[in-house]
């Protein structure tokens, strides 16, 4: 594709006879998470512990090895091509470093409540505050849009660690939930405050926005319905409407979210501008609701191209000929019935 770089596939090996009939008879994917989960309950106190004794500096030394080990191990991944309106392309090394540090910092979520400690606030830069506080004083319900860009499943860590009890909308089913990340949801500052939402509680959900609660919720799922918004130089997105429409039923507040890894366990989260109340009146309005929070993200997709995820990068595409917004809506609005992820 003309202006998209190509990343070069992992190589699979061969498997033993032996091992092929072992994997056929039980399950290479269930045999994966059995072993995945038990490394992950015998690990959770170690971490736990160590993390107590010392100081971040001294944790992240530690660990390092780690996340370089197992990215070294997974290979390069799939290839993606990266749309040209994302900047520079990924190199083979620089995809490996961001994956180590993606590993080090899933082991944040070992220990959620110690996130508000000074030690660890002092790490992360949080920009744009004020407006959630000011909606959560008003008791009005507010969604953050957010992409799978850098390390997004610290947001409701962090922001939580920061004094505002939000939770994720998350995909799947509540039912195949870890063990070491429902362990982790209990040790999540507001006990009390759910920490997550599945697509099997959407119910809840809902229950949860109208109580005049903080959700975060992806723009770029690949289920339910879906819009094309304009991203320039030739491109568009395809966004996913439940942020908006969530915002719209709710009359929230509807604010973009993004987080940054700038490394050695530091992050800014940028919270900005609050969607217009105007694009949130009518389902007419979905389009522009939806530019508003790609033009406050996307300088930070630009910036930071190797922190675009997979699932974020595939949403872009070339963008059909130009269609004026105010008479062509239905084709620039759709549904798509894409099986989830």
């Amino acid at each position: 594709m003309p202006g998209c770089a190509q990343i070069l596939p992992t190589k699979q090996l061969s498997l033993a006879p032996g091992w092929s009939r072992i994997r056929g008879a039980i399950g290479f994917g269930g045999m994966k998470k059995r072993f995945q989960e038990t490394c992950g309950r015998l690990f959770f106190p170690v971490v736990r512990g160590a993390e107590r004794r010392l100081p971040v500096r001294g944790l992240y030394r530690i660990l390092r090895p780690y996340g370089f080990v197992r990215a070294a191990f997974r290979g390069v991944p799939a290839s993606v091509p990266l749309p040209a309106c994302l900047g520079a392309a990924q190199s083979v090394r620089a995809i490996r470093q961001w994956r180590g540090n993606a590993y080090l910092n899933n082991l944040l979520e070992y220990f959620p409540e110690r996130l508000a400690e000074t030690k660890w606030m002092d790490r992360c830069r949080i920009e744009g505050l004020d407006c959630l506080r000011q909606a959560r004083q008003g008791g009005r319900p507010v969604v953050l849009a957010f992409g799978h860009f850098g390390p997004y499943f610290l947001l409701r860590y962090w922001l939580r660690a920061a004094g505002v009890p939000v939770a994720t909308l998350v995909k799947g089913n509540s039912e195949f939930r870890s063990g070491v990340r429902r362990r982790g949801d209990q040790l999540s500052p507001f006990p009390g405050v759910p920490t997550v939402f599945h697509l099997d509680q959407l119910r809840a959900a809902n229950e949860f926005l109208a109580a005049g609660n903080s959700l975060l919720v992806a723009i770029d799922n690949v289920t339910g319905k879906q819009m094309n918004v304009p991203a320039g130089g030739g491109w568009t997105f395809q966004m996913a409407t439940g942020a908006v429409r969530l915002a719209m039923h709710h009359r929230a507040e509807l604010i973009p979210c993004s987080i940054i890894d700038e490394g050695g366990w530091r992050f800014h989260i940028e919270l900005g501008r609050p969607v217009p109340a105007g694009c949130l009146a009518a389902e007419v309005d979905w389009v522009r609701a939806g530019k508003h929070l790609l033009d406050e993200l996307l300088p930070r997709f630009r910036n930071r191209p190797r922190q675009c995820l997979n699932q974020l990068i595939k949403c872009f595409q070339p963008a059909p000929p130009a269609v004026p917004m105010e008479n062509h809506r239905d084709e620039l609005l759709h549904s798509h019935p894409f099986a989830a992820r």
